[in-house]
């Protein structure tokens, strides 16, 4: 079956969130494969058809959440110059599963997220390298921290927070 086909997405959706549902319970480590998919609902195959981890499975989920929320940003040029802002709002629409990433010691597959979400958007210029890079980077620090001190801040002010990183002061 086509991982796109209906049906096959229901399926990994429901994966998704049984296994979302067992990390507000117990330790990420010690939820099993046939634990997962009794509470998902779904045979021992399907999780094996569509994942080969639950790494995978919070990786696909934090792409699939960020493509929604980029084919919606970039639809709207008018929010274009307040990227960093619209970034957090789309980071605080996370924040219940967010917190379960940090909590289960997987706050680098978050990270990981960001950086890949740069690399994406690379020209192939060498320039735009660095610059993705960089700003890559200096937002996974602050969002890190803010996530650290439990996203208080709102996304006004770490855009503000943000923009602010290396001027003098």
């Amino acid at each position: 079956m086509e991982r796109k086909h209906p049906a096959n997405l229901f399926v990994r959706d429901c994966i998704t969130k049984a296994l979302f549902k067992l990390m507000k319970k117990k330790d990420y480590r010690a939820i099993s494969v046939s634990e997962l998919v009794k509470t998902a609902g779904v045979s021992r195959n399907s999780f094996y058809r569509n994942y080969q981890s639950f790494d995978e499975i919070l990786r696909q989920y934090l792409m699939g959440k960020t493509t929604a929320w980029w084919s919606e940003f970039i639809a709207c040029p008018d929010r274009y110059p307040h990227i960093i802002n619209e970034m957090f709002r789309h980071f605080l629409d996370m924040q219940e599963e967010i917190v379960l990433l940090y909590k289960a010691g997987l706050s680098h597959l978050f990270m990981e997220h960001i950086i890949l979400c740069g690399k994406e958007s690379l020209t192939g210029e060498i320039q735009n390298a660095y610059q993705t890079a960089f700003m890559s980077g200096g937002l996974c620090g602050v969002t890190n921290e803010w996530i650290l001190r439990g996203m208080k801040e709102t996304p006004d002010e770490m855009e503000r927070i943000f923009l602010n990183q290396g001027v003098a002061g």
